[in-house]
């Protein structure tokens, strides 16, 4: 006794130590539940992705939608075939249905091999064969001439887009047929079925083996709802909710999903749970890569996992003592029949023993017990790897059910399940660890997935009989995707006749204007009251706004019935009653005593001319108050409210229930520019540019525009789409012909759509066997209360039959299922509708925005959007369907209409308070006639005390005699040098100018830069840096020999006392060179000439670039004598008489006079005119107190100007919700081309916001508008104060000739006057205004500083040889 006892605890302590080591060796394949829950969780991302449109082509689980929308419900009846192909066998079946009070079924079949060179062969040769053995089953069975539906089993992944239809995804289990992949095999077969004339079969149903599974077992168990294969291969199935299903159109009920698993990890999501041997397993197959998940769990596999480890283990002499057989060496030696029979519970060991001896591998008893061990662990991960995945499948259906508990039925076939000892027990057992929150039953496919393909039949069969004639009366409810594109498209068309003025009065959407001009910015505070009047009750609505950081909504409202005598009895007596239940509320919020800003909500179609003043157009919504259509609203209740006397109210805004819903969601998103109402009624507004708005003055902005949609199809646009049901509708309501498109899509009208289909359909006999009770005769029995109930995904049927048992009827459950899917087309066509409608309007507002992709918000309210169970969700997906370039977020209004009246006066309030404030500020630059005659006088006394030699000195606009004494006579000719030195850039030039009949000039130029550390270095560097500009030009030109003339532009105040000497006052435009203030500027350039020794020039001039450009136009318009720059700075320049100049010896002729205008004011004779800003940025500037005129009218100063008032704002609260950014606190940064640019008529106010998004400034619609007013603001006022110094000019040299009326040209250049859109429009008027008796023609300079230098140096040659001769 004791030596059994010592060898049983010899061959334990055997087991136990041979255990240990294949544990040791193998413990990567020994997962934990920890990773089989992540492993749960990566499978149900999986799911998700597969799910989605957008994600499913890269998702590896497939999630294939199968068509098969039912279950069997044991009503189903009749004979089936069934043809099962997807293994080394093909099968073919004849399957009984009864239901003769008892469901049962009865099935015959017959196997028929499938050759190798029938899997490895063509298509056409497959589908022969299948057709062929399905023939010869029918002969056996005498059924060749009848008429008989037929299932599908088809065993590989497919796509399918219908239940009757497949296209094949990829080959697996060794099959590689060619020609089939991508191609509808249904198709195929019943090709091959047509060439037997004697087989009549309706392939009704194309299913996987997993599906057919889980319908054989759903015939015995109603319950079930997931299939699962376990054999040569793995795939699993489920009912998923078709809401969930991106790829399938609807979404009501549910649809089997075939996962197709197998390719679970083929992404490396499972890399890290996958062994070398695994990996090795991959590399052999016939599909490298792909089917990973597969390759772990199935049967196919397993044995060669097993071989695989044996091999290394006895390699590194663990088994067999190291000795390896041919066997063992050979690929798939091991089967999965061995695996089974080695785990046997009792046999297992001598199994295993007789297995490896036939490997010829003499197993000890330690080695048996090792590879027993091996089995138990790969065929463990198997069924451990499979559990988690089916877990994650009874996870999503419990959260699709919203239980806390599930309870279903897992039906299941396939080898390895049925044949493995162990598998089922620890399959089931990981599952209810993995799940507690599950009651599972695993039932065992009995029949095989044929008899799965034959039920999916009678099932179709069944339902297909019965929605057939339920199909046909819906059919005009369904619109397709074109469809609804073309309603869009109307709805488009008809927002444009609306805008359109001379359409808008036979538009059926009226598009009415709102007068409300923006959305809340955030800045909003203060108490605000409200009345919301739109439907039997009204509502009275005290609105705290809080602004700031703690931006908040207080809210105290009371609610008044509206009794239906007063709703259809006079307009004094509603309103009246309006205004009683308002000073009730008053009295109650002890607020009597207080005028507040009153927000009036509306919700009937008004015609707007004001904000505060809407004329009713029709009543709708059963309101019939008379006296009421074509009067103002709010004079009706400011009359009624005086009447009273009791209190007072400030009525600022009418507005519609819509547009209060957006102006509401407007205060939490900024984004919404568009309100929707979807309840009892329907209607649209949006914010719509000024410029389209044809009823309104004005372009520039947005204005809100109240569609009153409703109407839309009044004209007869939705005849083709409209029904019989809706038609009756129509006529039975109290407004025949009108508001079409809301009786189609709104509340009030749903219910009694479905009641009227109902009607019909049970008098054809399709519903409640016909039987007609009262109550369904009734009208408005059938609520859309009734249709939201009744759609709900859990309790829906359960609604459905309590509600139609109310109405006498009884139903059945197939009723009861016809009635929801009525009610679900009636509202889906409703929510398909208000889609199509709302795409035109988010086109219209990206056409506006010219933007590739829309983002936006759509604020929403009514009572359908809120209480249908899947209405906003089907308005969402089909809206994001018809506008795929839009990115549209859903806002639901939480408070209503109400506090959206008490926003949109809150906006109303802070507008007009802002716009005072900015009209106050931008005062300041709006001058006046008188102010400008100011200027034009100061301007014609500082020139006279330029010119006098008593007060030359002390006199700021200096009036510096330039020594040009006449204007080109047209006999100028010769080759002139010409030098332009006034910025950041240098230019020399060759001059050619032509005189005789055809006069020509031909230039030749060349630009250099001139560094800053030049700029502001040495004057003996600067005038060394220029002539070495020269040199490189005359090399460049190769004229070094020739002594040629020379005009010297340099666009620096200087005082000359002769043509070819200038006496530099000071430098501007940024130059600091030494030494060069109070020197002789051509001094300087001759000294450096000679320093450089290479060549000589007479340089006969020195010229202003002003008088440089009077000179060009001279030229052209020998009338020209002013010359004028308006651009980085400001100047100008004319021919005096000699006798005014007193500081030059001489009377006779004319000579030009430079005048250095930019310093005008410098004395404070401007002071009266210049704000803040222009204080700010001459106090910031590089020459504080000088060239104050010049800082007030130039081009580099302007944008400088807008940018200290754009601050101001902004501190103000006025502009970029107070946000001042980094990018606007910097100096100069906004440059005067951007005024130009935002100033463009051609500019549309987007294109300012991109203006502006480039200076780092975030702006909305609003503050472009007050930009573009900034902008305007500080341009005019710089163009008129120019054209006042100019008719100070044109006046003085009138007078100077004692001529009533002057004719004479002013040359003009400078970028300010070139590229602003106004600026010139602006100052010639004013001149003309200012200067009446002077006609005055503006002639555009063509490079004066270039061509003005070498015609000024040519008229002093031609003057100075006239002398010497």
């Amino acid at each position: 006794m004791f030596a059994v006892h010592l060898l049983a605890f010899h061959f334990t302590k055997l087991k136990e130590d041979q255990i240990k080591k294949v544990d040791r060796y193998l413990y990567h394949m020994r997962l934990s539940d920890d990773v089989l829950l992540d492993v749960m969780a990566r499978f149900r991302a999986e799911m998700a992705k597969g799910l989605g449109r957008d994600t499913n082509s890269t998702a590896t689980v497939k999630m294939l939608p199968s068509f098969v929308r039912s279950l069997p419900d044991g009503s189903e009846k009749g004979d089936f075939l069934a043809v099962d192909l997807g293994g080394s066998q093909f099968r073919a079946l004849e399957v009984k249905v009864f239901n003769d009070g008892k469901q049962s079924s009865q099935l015959e079949s017959k196997f028929y091999p499938t050759p190798k060179e029938v899997i490895q062969g063509s298509g056409t040769e497959l589908f022969n064969y299948v057709a062929d053995c399905l023939l010869d089953f029918m002969e056996s069975k005498n059924l060749q001439h009848k008429k008989l539906p037929l299932g599908f089993t088809f065993s590989f992944p497919c796509k399918q887009t219908k239940l009757e239809e497949g296209a094949l995804l990829a080959w697996t289990k060794h099959f590689k047929v060619r020609g089939v992949q991508g191609t509808d095999v249904v198709s195929s077969l019943r090709k091959a079925l047509q060439k037997h004339k004697d087989i009549d079969v309706d392939v009704l149903a194309m299913v996987n083996d997993t599906v057919g599974t889980m319908m054989t077992c759903g015939y015995d168990d109603p319950h079930c709802e997931v299939g699962l294969i376990i054999g040569t291969g793995t795939n699993a199935c489920y009912m998923e909710e078709m809401r969930h299903i991106d790829l399938v159109e609807g979404d009501e009920g549910r649809m089997c999903i075939n996962t197709e698993w197998g390719a679970f990890g083929d992404d490396g999501a499972l890399d890290d749970l996958r062994t070398e041997f695994d990996r090795e397993l991959d590399l052999g197959s016939l599909n490298p890569g792909k089917q990973l998940f597969e390759k772990m769990i199935s049967s196919l596999y397993l044995g060669e996992l097993v071989r695989l480890i044996l091999l290394k283990m006895t390699k590194e002499g663990l088994l067999f003592n190291g000795k390896v057989s041919t066997a063992l060496l050979t690929k798939d030696k091991i089967e999965m029949k061995h695996v089974c029979a080695m785990e046997k519970y009792k046999e297992g060991l001598s199994n295993t023993k007789e297995i490896l001896t036939e490997l010829n591998l003499f197993p000890s008893e330690e080695d048996c017990i090792a590879v027993q061990h091996v089995c138990t662990i790969v065929s463990f991960r198997s069924a451990n790897l499979c559990a988690a995945a089916l877990a994650a499948i009874l996870t999503r259906l419990r959260e699709n059910k919203k239980v806390l508990r599930l309870r279903t039925t897992v039906g299941i076939d396939g080898g390895l399940y049925k044949t493995h000892p162990q598998y089922p027990k620890r399959l089931h057992k990981v599952v209810r660890r993995l799940v507690p929150s599950c009651d599972v039953r695993f039932l065992l496919s009995q029949s095989g997935s044929s008899k799965g393909a034959a039920m999916v039949t009678a099932v179709a069969y069944r339902l297909a009989a019965q929605r057939k004639q339920i199909d046909a009366v819906l059919a005009p409810f369904l619109l397709s995707l074109d469809t609804l594109r073309e309603v869009k498209n109307k709805m488009r068309a008809e927002l444009e006749y609306g805008l359109k003025r001379e359409t808008q009065a036979s538009a059926t959407v009226k598009m009415l204007p709102t007068y409300v001009c923006g959305t809340p910015d955030g800045t909003e505070s203060g108490k605000f009251l409200a009345l919301d009047l739109g439907g039997t009750n009204f509502r009275v609505l005290l609105v705290k706004i809080r602004s700031g950081r703690r931006r908040s909504v207080q809210m105290y409202n009371k609610i008044f019935a509206i009794p239906l005598e007063i709703m259809q009895g006079t307009g004094e007596e509603l309103f009246d009653h309006v205004a009683e239940c308002l000073g009730d509320f008053m009295e109650k919020q002890q607020i009597k005593d207080k005028k507040l800003p009153v927000g009036f909500t509306f919700s009937f179609p008004c015609r707007q001319s004001k904000l505060d003043e809407g004329v009713l157009i029709t009543w709708t919504k059963r309101f019939k108050a008379s006296g009421v259509e074509g009067a103002d609203v709010v004079k009706l209740l400011n009359k009624a409210i005086k009447k009273r006397g009791d209190y007072d109210a400030d009525i600022m805004a009418v507005v519609n229930d819509t547009v209060g819903t957006m102006m509401t969601c407007g205060f939490d998103d900024q984004r919404c520019e568009v309100g929707l109402i979807i309840g009892t009624g329907t209607n649209a507004c949006y914010m719509e540019e000024m410029r389209h708005i044809d009823l309104v003055e004005g372009d520039e902005g947005r204005m809100c525009i109240n569609t009153e949609w409703g109407a839309f199809g009044d004209d007869g646009s939705l005849e083709d789409i409209r029904t019989e049901f809706d038609r009756e509708i129509d006529r039975g309501s109290l407004n025949p012909g009108k508001q079409l498109f809301e009786k189609m899509v709104s509340g009030l009208y749903m219910g009694e759509l479905v009641r009227l289909i109902l009607v019909k359909m049970a008098k054809e006999g399709l519903l409640f066997e016909g039987r007609i009770t009262p109550e369904l005769l009734t009208k408005g029995k059938f609520e859309t209360k009734h249709v939201s109930a009744i759609e709900k995904s859990k309790e829906g049927l359960n609604k459905a039959k309590e509600i139609l048992t109310r109405l006498g009827v009884e139903p059945s459950h197939e009723d009861c299922v016809a009635v929801q899917h009525v009610c679900t087309i009636v509202s889906f066509r409703s929510a398909n509708l208000v889609a199509s409608t709302l795409g035109a309007i988010l086109n219209q507002l990206r056409d506006n925005k010219g933007v590739g992709r829309l983002r936006t918000t759509v604020g929403v309210d009514g009572s359908l959007y809120k209480m249908h169970p899947q209405y906003a969700r089907r308005l969402h997906k089909t809206t994001r369907r018809l506008v795929p370039d839009s990115d549209v977020r859903f806002l639901l209004s939480e408070s209503g209409s109400g506090k959206g009246a008490a926003m949109v006066t809150a906006v109303a309030y802070r507008l007009s308070e802002q716009h005072r404030l900015i009209d106050e500020t931008l005062a300041e630059f709006k001058l006046t006639h008188e102010q400008l005659l100011q200027v034009k006088k100061r301007m014609r006394m500082e020139m006279e005390a330029g010119l006098k030699k008593k007060s030359h000195e002390t006199a700021k606009v200096k009036m510096l005699p330039t020594f040009v004494r006449s204007t080109p006579d047209g006999t100028e000719n010769g080759d002139f040098l010409a030098l332009d030195l006034g910025g950041t850039n240098f230019r020399v030039l060759l001059v050619k100018i032509r005189s005789g009949k055809r006069r020509t000039v031909e230039m030749h130029n060349k630009i250099y830069a001139i560094p800053i550390e030049v700029m502001q270095g040495t004057g003996e560097e600067l005038f060394d840096h220029i002539v070495t500009c020269i040199s490189d030009f005359l090399d460049y030109m190769g004229i070094k020999g020739a002594r040629l003339p020379l005009g010297f532009t340099f666009s620096f105040p200087c005082k000359q006392t002769s043509l070819d000497a200038g006496i530099l006052l000071n430098w501007t435009k940024g130059f600091k060179a030494t030494d060069c203030e109070g020197e002789d500027v051509v001094y300087l350039l001759r000294e450096g000439i000679k320093r450089r020794e290479e060549f000589d020039l007479d340089v006969v001039a020195v010229v202003n670039d002003t008088v440089g450009t009077m000179m060009t136009c001279a030229y052209e318009d020998p009338n020209c004598e002013i010359g004028l720059i308006v651009g980085t700075g400001s100047n100008a320049c004319y021919m005096e008489e000699m006798r005014n100049i007193e500081m030059v010896d001489g009377e006779q002729g004319r000579m030009c006079v430079n005048m250095e205008w930019g310093a005008f004011g410098d004395n404070g004779c401007l002071d009266d005119i210049r704000t803040i800003y222009d204080k700010a940025v001459d106090d910031f500037s590089l020459n504080a107190g000088k060239q104050r005129y010049e800082k007030m009218i130039s081009g580099m100063y302007l944008g400088e100007i807008v940018r200290n008032i754009l601050i101001d704002f902004t501190k103000r609260g006025f502009l970029f919700r107070g946000q001042i950014s980094e990018t606007l606190k910097t100096r100069h940064i906004f440059e005067t081309k951007f005024l130009s640019q935002i100033e463009s008529d051609r500019l549309a106010l987007l294109q300012v916001r991109t203006i502006l998004q480039q200076l780092g400034l975030n702006s909305t619609c609003d503050d472009s508008i007050i930009v573009k007013t900034v902008c305007g603001a500080v341009s005019k006022r710089a163009a008129q104060l120019c054209g006042a110094g100019m008719a100070a000019v044109v006046d003085k040299i009138r007078e100077n000739r004692g001529l009533e009326h002057l004719e004479i040209t002013v040359g003009v250049d400078g970028t300010l006057y070139k590229l602003h859109p106004h600026f010139s429009r602006i100052m010639h008027q004013t001149v003309k205004d200012l200067a009446p008796k002077c006609d005055v023609t503006f002639l555009l300079s063509e490079d004066g500083s270039g061509k003005g230098a070498a015609l000024i140096t040519a008229v002093g040659c031609r003057l100075r040889d006239a002398e010497q001769n």
